[in-house]
């Protein structure tokens, strides 16, 4: 069985045997490729195309196993010229497929931004590299087209009524499901607002998260609070309001918290509350400087109470949710310590 192996291989052309090795050496080194040579930032966007590679290679070669099977152990056929055409397709295929991957990650390393995501430095995509991704892709296909005609030597392809004009039909019949997608990706990233690292707040898809990964169709989010990935099309992100929570290069956060206290409580006695509520929230939660003393506001002096609003500033705009937590928690506990309530005061009582 070996024997027969090597003799087949030996009788194939040059292409045959570049084919032959070509796929078995990407089949073996795909991992390392797109983990370590051409990574994507994401462990499991690389397994993907990890996988979509070796896919590609098994398909190629199967076609020479099959051919030997076929034309070499059941029959005495020889090498076909079918064979060959079709090997040099999908290799074609295979080429481009590695374009495309190495030309993106090459615009995402030299056109770029480096950001800080949750503590993790990246580089992230921005308008100039999905562009130059979009013409790379471009030329790649454009390449691949004339490269497919010549091995099959149908020129007809290129006529309007061909493949290639049929191929132009169907983009613009099914533009309606990817170009306003497409179109929205490229213009938030010429923007720059919403970009990877921001922390955002979309009320009307009760969405708090930080923006993980922008492509020219989706934007993924990472949840706060739970932690989970949430999946948005750029089209529909461009449809709603979106608060913007920080600068992608600022890392801290002003917030605030409000609470009613009522009148019989002095001023003094409401600033050493909410101090020893910074303190103790400062030693539950890291990102909660207890040098950085937090400002008290009387914001509001309402019918039942005062509203007291505290100031403070939270370190990582990635735990603003657990720093107000944090602070909710503190100033429970320690009311009753400081002789006051957070329950709103009642100031009228039913007569009989």
């Amino acid at each position: 069985m070996i024997d027969l192996l090597v003799q087949y291989f030996l009788g194939l052309s040059v292409f045959g045997k570049v084919a032959v090795v070509l796929n078995i050496s990407l089949f073996i080194i795909a991992g390392f490729l797109f983990g370590k040579v051409v990574p994507s930032g994401s462990d499991e966007l690389n397994k993907r195309r990890s996988r979509k590679l070796r896919l590609m290679n098994v398909l190629l070669l199967s076609i020479y196993l099959f051919d030997w099977v076929w034309n070499y152990v059941l029959h005495d056929y020889g090498y076909r010229e079918f064979l060959k055409q079709v090997s040099q397709t999908g290799l074609v295929f295979l080429v481009a497929y590695l374009l495309i991957q190495f030309g993106h990650t090459w615009t995402i390393k030299k056109y770029g931004k480096e950001r800080t995501i949750d503590g993790n430095k990246s580089k992230t995509r921005t308008y100039q590299s999905e562009m130059g991704f979009i013409i790379i892709s471009l030329i790649t296909i454009a390449l691949s087209l004339l490269l497919i005609i010549n091995i099959w030597q149908v020129t007809s392809w290129l006529q309007a009524t061909g493949v290639i004009g049929g191929i132009l039909v169907i983009l613009f019949g099914t533009k309606e499901a990817w170009a306003h997608d497409a179109v929205s990706g490229l213009i938030m990233l010429h923007q720059g607002q919403i970009a990877p690292g921001v922390v955002c707040r979309i009320p009307s898809m009760d969405i708090l998260a930080v923006i993980k990964r922008m492509s020219l169709t989706e934007t993924t989010f990472h949840h706060l609070i739970q932690k989970h990935s949430i999946i948005v099309a750029n089209s529909k992100l461009r449809a709603v309001p979106i608060e913007i929570l920080n600068k992608t290069d600022a890392n801290f956060w002003n917030d605030y918290v409000e609470f009613n206290i009522g009148y019989d409580t002095p001023s003094t006695q409401v600033e050493e509350f909410i101090q020893a509520v910074w303190q103790q929230a400062c030693t539950a939660e890291k990102q909660l400087d207890p040098e950085k003393t937090p400002r008290l506001v009387l914001v509001n002096p309402g019918d039942h109470a005062n509203q007291w609003r505290m100031n403070y500033r939270v370190e990582s705009v990635y735990r603003i949710v657990q720093a107000r937590f944090a602070i909710n928690r503190a100033a429970f506990d320690l009311q009753a310590e400081h002789g006051l309530s957070l329950a709103t005061p009642i100031t009228h009582q039913s007569v009989n």
